[in-house]
């Protein structure tokens, strides 16, 4: 028999096409050529894929190299180099079958040697890729044949599919990994849609069609131009005069008049996206969950929702995870109470309260609108607040997992274990409050290793509560992705992740 109900992944990728794509005819038959112009707000460092991660590196390496896997609408891996894979029983080894015939940009062959080759290196702890912790349960990769690869990880992890698809871990030739490691920042090999014809780093870097890319048909189109603006105001009027046709983040404050003018399509799309208030716990004055907590409470969440996010979004309570999670659990509320707060940092031996410095980068510029309403929020409570906004690039090389207090931002991640490896257990790619709780880092272990969902529930949500319980960061509210694009450009997608964007579907009309 065979079953024609639809499942409810179908469901959910029909409902996720239908909202970030309105408008769109899919009566039109999509029409091949032109070039299409995006522009962001911040620099590309570099486009080496296994360590990147700036918001405008994204979506240039996606269109310039392919994983394993991808990540589609639904959150779900779905086949990119690999046309299928099965795992063990025990969800130890991992077969991917490669698709034939596929070549990088260089035209050199793809074979399993390159997938071995590229998790090779990413396990490799010289490599600093983010990836590394998401992917660490790799034992051994192997190339059974020019078209097969296996896996065999250390423990059982059902989420292996999902986890090679990291945007860390696309598949870089083995022949450009023999070379220096830094030559991939200016020099990618990729078997993307798009190939890299030009790059300038602060201004704009130009993608042009990859001939040979696998997917017949694709890329509809000829170039992609990634515009790069310093500048907030002069990227929205670049947007608004047509100059540009995508503004691939667009600030809350602006997001009104983009969706009400002539030919704008604003799109809005709820997401686990945070900005977070980092406190490192081996330094004063946070090295005292009192005073992490007494801040917490000095912050008015609706209030960020209401003024910083002017709506789009919704307040959070300091759990990392959303409710896009799968295995999210509800977190208390908690209330703007400065009077509470205050008598919490005099039991913590400050009665006079606190004076400290709070740092954030100018990019995005969320990060300071948040840390001056702080300051402002938290001045009842017995915080002053001094707030330090610096360059980027400054604030990376300076404060970045350095500074004892301080502003990041942060996207969503694919699974709770991605999330959880990413920012708090001891050996996280990013770990920066030296929070360093063996319990959460043991909870966290058995959790990626559990088989049996209901299992994986109790211990993930046992782990979320040590973090509500220790504050490693404030985390006011989670932010909606909001993008827009122009009424010519057909196909463009917002995705929660803000990782993948499959712009070898878009074409011009």
């Amino acid at each position: 028999m065979i079953n024609l109900a639809p499942t409810r992944r179908a469901v959910i990728l029909g409902l996720a096409i239908a909202f970030v794509i309105p408008g769109l005819s899919f009566a039109q038959s999509p029409k091949h050529g032109g070039t299409l112009k995006i522009s962001h707000s911040t620099r590309i460092a570099t486009l080496n894929v296994l360590q990147l991660s700036g918001p405008a590196e994204y979506p240039s390496v996606d269109m310039l190299y392919s994983g394993l896997t991808r990540i589609g609408p639904d959150n779900s891996p779905t086949p990119d180099l690999a046309m299928d894979w099965v795992g063990a029983e025990d969800g130890t080894v991992f077969t991917f079958n490669l698709r034939s015939g596929v070549t990088f940009h260089d035209g050199t062959p793809f074979t399993a040697d390159d997938v071995v080759a590229t998790f090779e290196a990413i396990l490799k702890p010289e490599t600093s890729s983010p990836a590394r912790s998401v992917v660490d349960m790799i034992e051994s990769v192997e190339a059974v044949d020019p078209l097969t690869v296996r896996f065999n990880l250390s423990i059982s992890y059902a989420d292996f599919p999902t986890a090679v698809a990291h945007a860390n871990a696309r598949i870089v030739s083995a022949k450009a990994l023999a070379g220096p490691l830094s030559d991939l920042d200016t020099k990618p090999n990729g078997t993307g849609p798009f190939k890299l014809e030009t790059y300038d780093s602060a201004r704009v870097v130009r993608f042009v069609k990859n001939e040979n890319y696998f997917i017949e048909g694709k890329p509809y189109l000829d170039a992609v131009e990634m515009h790069l603006f310093p500048d907030l105001a002069a990227e929205t009027v670049n947007y608004l005069s047509g100059a540009v046709d995508v503004m691939l983040n667009v600030q809350q404050a602006d997001y009104e008049r983009i969706a009400s003018a002539p030919g704008s399509n604003a799109l809005r799309v709820p997401s686990g996206r945070f900005v977070n208030v980092v406190m490192r716990q081996d330094q004063p004055p946070f090295d005292d969950v009192r005073v992490r907590k007494a801040l917490a409470m000095s912050v008015d969440r609706q209030t960020l929702v209401d003024i910083v996010l002017e709506g789009l979004g919704r307040p959070a309570n300091d759990n990392i995870l959303s409710s896009e999670y799968r295995y999210t659990i509800d977190s208390p509320e908690i209330p703007y109470d400065p009077a509470a707060a205050k008598a919490l940092l005099a039991e913590a031996g400050h009665p006079d309260g606190i004076k400290i410095k709070l740092v954030a980068s100018n990019r995005p510029a969320i990060r300071a609108q948040v840390a001056i309403a702080i300051k402002q929020m938290a001045l009842p409570a017995g915080f002053d607040i001094e707030v330090e906004t610096m360059p980027h690039d400054t604030y990376l090389a300076n404060v970045w997992r350095k500074g004892n207090f301080y502003m990041a931002y942060w996207g969503m991640q694919p699974t709770e274990d991605g999330a959880f490896t990413l920012l708090l257990t001891s050996d996280a790619a990013f770990e920066d409050t030296a929070w360093n709780s063996a319990e959460f880092d043991a909870l966290v272990a058995k959790g990626r290793s559990s088989l049996d969902e209901a299992e994986r529930a109790r211990l993930y949500a046992e782990a979320q509560e040590l973090i509500l319980r220790d504050a490693p960061y404030i985390i006011p509210f989670f932010q909606d992705v909001l993008t827009a694009s122009r009424d010519n450009v057909q196909g463009w997608t917002v995705h929660p992740l803000s990782r993948v964007f499959y712009i070898e579907n878009v074409w011009l009309n």
